[in-house]
C-alpha cells in the first residue's frame, strides 16, 4: 500500500531528501514507460529539481537506475535470509519466505515492481567477486532448497530448476497484478501462493 510516508520515501536516500524526491519520481516512471523511454529532464520535471540538482546526486539515468535496483536486490535478500532463518522445517521456511515477499511488494508496490520489471536487464552485471549469496535473494532460497534435499525434506532434484519454479509461483502471480489480471493486494493471496510453492518444492 502506498502511503504519504511511502510517497516521500527513496531507495537509497533518506524520506524527505532531494535525492530521495528523484528517486521516487524515477521509480514510477520507469514503471510506468521503461527505463529506456524515460529522460533525466522528465525525471527532474516529476521531482520538481532541475537536471543539474540530478546530476549532483547521480551522473547518469544508468547509474540512478542500477543504484535503484541493487539497493532492492539486497534488501529483498536480506528479508528472504531473515525470513528462512526464522522456521527450522522447509514448508515453515517457504511460508516465512512467500510472506516476506508479499508484505515487501505490499508494502511498496511501486519498488517491487520495479524490481520485478527491471531484474533481466541488470542482474547480468551483478559484481562476480562477491559470494554467490551475497545481496542474491534467488542464491538464498537456492541454498534453502540445497539444505533441505541434504536432509531428506524434499526428494534429490534440480535445485535451480525448483528454484526457479518455486520463485515463479509468487513473482509470476505479481506480474499478473501488474497487468492486472491479478486484483487486490499479493497478502490476499499469500496462503494459496505458500500451497503453491510448497507443491512445487515436493515435486
Amino acid at each position: 500500500m502506498l502511503t504519504e510516508k511511502t510517497e516521500q520515501s527513496g531507495v537509497t536516500a533518506a524520506p524527505g531528501t532531494t535525492k530521495a524526491r528523484i528517486e521516487r519520481a524515477a521509480l514510477s516512471l520507469f514503471c510506468a514507460r521503461g527505463v529506456d523511454a524515460v529522460t533525466t529532464r522528465e525525471i527532474a520535471a516529476a521531482s520538481g529539481v532541475s537536471e543539474g540538482a540530478l546530476y549532483r546526486h547521480y551522473p547518469s539515468k544508468d547509474a540512478l537506475s542500477q543504484a535503484m535496483f541493487f539497493a532492492i536486490h539486497k534488501r529483498l535478500a536480506e528479508e528472504v535470509e531473515a525470513a528462512a532463518a526464522e522456521a527450522a522445517k522447509i514448508e515453515d521456511k517457504a511460508r516465512a519466505i512467500v510472506a516476506a515477499y508479499v508484505r515487501i511488494a505490499d508494502e511498496d508496490w511501486t519498488l517491487f515492481s520495479y524490481h520485478l520489471l527491471t531484474t533481466h536487464r541488470f542482474l547480468p552485471y551483478a559484481d562476480k567477486s562477491e559470494s554467490p549469496k551475497s545481496g542474491n535473494p534467488v542464491a538464498i532460497v537456492e541454498g534453502v532448497i540445497m539444505d533441505a534435499v541434504k536432509h531428506g525434506e524434499l526428494p534429490q532434484g534440480d535445485a535451480a530448476l525448483k528454484t526457479a519454479a518455486a520463485l515463479g509461483v509468487v513473482l509470476q502471480t505479481a506480474l499478473h497484478k501488474i497487468y492486472g489480471r491479478v486484483k487486490g493486494a499479493l497478502g490476499a493471496h499469500e496462503e494459496a501462493l505458500a500451497r503453491a510453492v510448497i507443491a512445487v518444492l515436493k515435486s
